[in-house]
């Protein structure tokens, strides 16, 4: 019994010795050529900057220079009686009410 265990030891410390090592020896294999030219500070720097400038914005929100504003062509209470209207027509539409109200 006692060789079972020595054997079970010794084979359990090999196995975390081997995957000790391999993990050591794993070289990144993506492209290495980057040089980067500014440091961590200049670009949180140029980051805050774009950002006060209105180049950046929060979240997933574009600048709004870049994005062209188009005036809504109907207001929230014209599509709501065109929603109401369809509906009166259209009875195997949903009847949910509390949407338009």
């Amino acid at each position: 019994m006692k060789n079972i265990t020595i054997a079970l030891s010794l084979a359990a410390t090999v196995f975390a010795a081997g995957a000790a090592s391999a993990q050591e020896s794993a070289e990144y294999s993506g492209y290495t050529g980057f040089v980067a030219t500014a440091t961590r500070a200049q670009v949180q720097a140029e980051t805050r900057l774009a950002i006060q400038r209105g180049e950046i914005s929060d979240g997933e929100q574009y600048p709004a220079s870049l994005v062209e504003r188009v005036p809504a062509a109907k207001t929230r209470a014209q599509v709501k009686a065109e929603l109401i209207a369809y509906r009166k027509t259209h009875p195997e539409v949903s009847d949910d009410v509390s949407v338009v109200q």
